[in-house]
């Protein structure tokens, strides 16, 4: 399973629009909503980072969580109908 790393996230109306993403070695790419929710159902784990070359701050891994019938991807494992991501340093 691949380390994805989330660089940017574009949340509209507690709905993830965009990720920009990127793999160790790789150039970045943009993804959407269902594109994460596949990834990290497959076991991929994507991550939010801040910063730059050795000095790359990790964060908490987008959780797939259950709200009713309905999924949504969080970096916490709180059980709300809304997509969150937390980049380090922010607090959602």
């Amino acid at each position: 399973m691949a380390d994805i790393e989330i660089t940017e996230a574009t949340v509209t109306a507690g709905r993830i629009e965009r990720l920009q993403v990127r793999f160790h070695g790789a150039a970045p790419r943009t993804i959407g909503r269902d594109v994460a929710l596949a990834w990290a159902r497959d076991g991929h784990s994507l991550i939010p980072v801040a910063g730059h070359g050795h000095d790359v701050a990790r964060g908490s891994v987008l959780t797939v969580v259950e709200v009713g019938e309905d999924v949504f991807l969080r970096t916490d494992t709180r059980v709300e109908a809304l997509d969150l991501v937390t980049f380090p340093g922010e607090h959602g």
